[in-house]
């Protein structure tokens, strides 16, 4: 089974963003305002847990990298699922989210703390989980795809797992087309004026990865 097709079927994957207009000025707006927005798809009560959880996925580095919240990637996420993706991939994602959150509140306190080490407990259990337990989870999730059952059916785990894949990849996108990251920590060519064939990333970027254009 291609483990992908499941979250695929659910509209949940986003490993080739499109390009498009809205999602230009879901950028442009981020890298203006980053602290100040009207929230598109989330909900007002779920920003804190969705800002340390992504502050966890991508945590600013001693070496000077910053993370999720310096480079505003919960604005942009918000922007987009609100205003590229269409509604009815979102529904599963919404429950999701909701389900994560609501059970996250019955397990942590108001101590900020506490609630970085729960999500931080959280993001160790879904992304190093054994392949084994994976494609359980992805089974459950394709049933769900198929309609064999629905979402009242499967398993909490199965539930935030999904939501964990989802808001991490697109962290991580959000992270390399972010102009802060393109321009200062990656190779950054807006117009490339050669093509050098068969010479190392050392020698070519200096051992930079190429920067998203946008």
């Amino acid at each position: 089974m291609n483990r992908r097709n499941a979250l695929k079927n659910l509209g949940l994957s986003f490993g080739a963003l499109a390009i498009t207009p809205t999602m230009i000025g879901v950028l442009k707006s981020c890298a203006t305002s980053p602290s100040d927005f009207s929230l598109k798809f989330f909900l007002k009560t779920q920003l804190n847990d969705i800002q340390i959880l992504l502050d966890v996925i991508l945590p600013s580095t001693d070496d000077g990298i910053p993370g999720a919240t310096e480079l505003g990637l919960l604005k942009f996420i918000d922007g987009y699922l609100g205003g590229v993706v269409e509604e009815d991939q979102l529904r599963m994602l919404e429950f999701g989210v909701s389900s994560m959150i609501s059970y996250a509140r019955s397990q942590t306190t108001s101590d900020t703390s506490n609630q970085r080490s729960y999500w931080e407990t959280q993001a160790e259990k879904y992304f190093s989980a054994s392949e084994t337990q994976e494609n359980t989870w992805y089974d459950e999730l394709k049933s769900l795809s198929e309609g064999s059952i629905n979402k009242e059916s499967i398993s909490k785990d199965a539930i935030h797992f999904m939501v964990l894949q989802s808001l991490r990849e697109l962290a991580v996108y959000a992270f390399r087309i972010n102009s802060i990251i393109g321009k200062e920590f990656l190779h950054y060519a807006p117009i490339p004026g050669q093509q050098q064939g068969c010479v190392s990333l050392e020698e070519a970027t200096k051992g930079k990865l190429h920067a998203f254009e946008n």
